[in-house]
C-alpha cells in the first residue's frame, strides 16, 4: 500500500484535543493526499479556526492511500496551491486579497489543460501578482474598479429571506433584534435599498477599523479555510470563476451581518463574531442557500468575475 501525506492544521489538532469525538471533524481523502478539517457550523469550531494567526500551521504525517479515494487532477492541485499563495500575499486587506484571487483565476482560464508548461505558468501567477502588489499596481487597479452597486443591493435584500439559524448567537438583546432587522431587508424599496447599501458600506469601514484591523487573521483564516477545506476551486459542476463568485458572495454576507450588528452601536464581542461566521457557514451548506444562489445567478449584472468584483468595491 502506498503512503500519502496527511495534513492536519493546528486548529484541527487543538479542537480535537478538547473534543476528540466531535461530529464536526472531517477528513477529505484524495488519492494523493488527506486533509483533516472541521465544519465551521458551530461557534466553537469557528473560534478554533479564526482566533489565532497560527491556526493554519500544517502538521504533516504519512497515511495509507485508499484505492476508493477520488483522484485530484494535477491542475486542481496546482490551482489550489496557487489560490492559497495568492490569498496569503502579505500586507493586503481582505477585499484586495479576494480581488487578487479573482485576477489569478481569470488568468488561469487563459491557460487550459495540464501539461507541464501550463502547470508551471499557473504556479507562477502568485509571484507575478506579488510583484504587482509591491509596485502598487494591484491596489491602483482595485481602486479603479467601477462602482456597480445593484448586485450589492440585490444581495442585501435577498438576505432578508435567508433561513439563518439564529439559535447559534450568544444570549443577548441583539440575538432578539438582529433577526427582525434582517427580515426587514426584504421590504426595501429602490430608494431605501440605495440608502441602506451606502449606510452598510460606511458602517463596514468603522466595524473593520474597530474590530478587525488589529486582528487581520480572522478574515484571512476564514478565506484560507474555504480554499483548504473546499480544495478550491475544484468542483464537479461549477467553473473556477463560479466558485469564486460563491466565495465572494459569502464574504459579502458575513461583512453585511457584522455591519448590521454594529449599526445601532452595539458592541461586537469575539463570541458574537464567531457565531456570525458559524451562522453563514451553516446556511451556505443548506438547501436554502442553493435556492438563493440560483436567484442571484439569474440576476447577475455581468459575468461571474465582474459580478464578484462588484461585491468587493466600497
Amino acid at each position: 500500500m502506498s503512503m500519502i501525506d496527511c495534513y492536519e492544521p493546528d486548529f484541527v489538532r487543538l479542537f480535537l484535543s478538547r473534543h476528540p469525538d466531535s461530529a464536526l471533524h472531517v477528513r477529505m481523502c484524495w488519492k494523493t493526499e488527506i486533509r483533516q478539517s472541521l465544519m465551521l457550523t458551530d461557534p466553537a469550531s469557528c473560534e478554533a479556526a479564526l482566533s489565532s494567526p497560527q491556526a493554519f500551521v500544517l502538521n504533516v504525517t504519512q497515511s495509507e492511500a485508499s484505492a476508493e479515494s477520488r483522484a485530484l487532477s494535477r491542475r486542481d492541485q496546482v490551482l489550489n496551491q496557487a489560490a492559497l499563495d495568492t490569498l496569503t500575499l502579505p500586507g493586503l486587506w481582505p477585499e484586495l486579497r479576494l480581488y487578487a484571487l479573482g485576477i489569478m483565476l481569470s488568468y488561469s482560464d487563459k491557460f487550459p489543460g495540464e501539461d507541464e508548461v501550463v502547470l508551471q505558468k499557473l504556479a507562477s501567477l502568485p509571484q507575478i501578482l506579488a510583484g504587482y502588489a509591491q509596485e502598487g499596481k494591484l491596489q491602483d487597479q482595485f481602486a479603479q474598479l467601477p462602482s456597480l452597486p445593484q448586485l450589492q443591493r440585490e444581495l442585501i435584500t435577498r438576505m432578508g429571506s435567508c433561513e439563518f439559524n439564529w439559535a447559534l448567537l450568544p444570549e443577548s438583546t441583539r440575538k432578539l433584534t438582529l433577526p427582525l432587522q434582517v427580515s426587514l431587508l426584504m421590504l426595501q424599496d429602490a430608494n431605501s435599498e440605495a440608502l441602506l447599501q451606502q449606510q452598510l458600506q460606511d458602517q463596514w469601514q468603522k466595524t473593520d477599523e474597530r474590530y478587525f484591523a488589529q486582528a487581520p487573521w480572522i478574515f484571512i483564516n476564514y478565506l484560507i479555510y474555504r480554499l483548504y477545506h473546499d480544495t478550491f476551486p475544484q468542483h464537479d459542476s461549477e467553473s473556477a470563476l463560479q466558485r469564486y463568485f460563491g466565495l465572494t458572495t459569502d464574504f459579502f454576507m458575513i461583512r453585511t451581518l457584522l455591519s448590521l450588528w454594529t449599526m445601532d452601536d452595539s458592541e461586537l464581542s469575539q463570541d458574537d463574531i464567531y457565531a456570525l461566521f458559524a451562522l453563514v457557514e451553516e446556511w451556505r451548506n443548506s438547501s436554502d442557500a442553493i435556492a438563493v444562489r440560483q436567484q442571484i445567478q439569474n440576476r447577475l449584472p455581468g459575468d461571474h468575475l465582474l459580478s464578484a468584483f462588484s461585491l468587493l468595491t466600497r
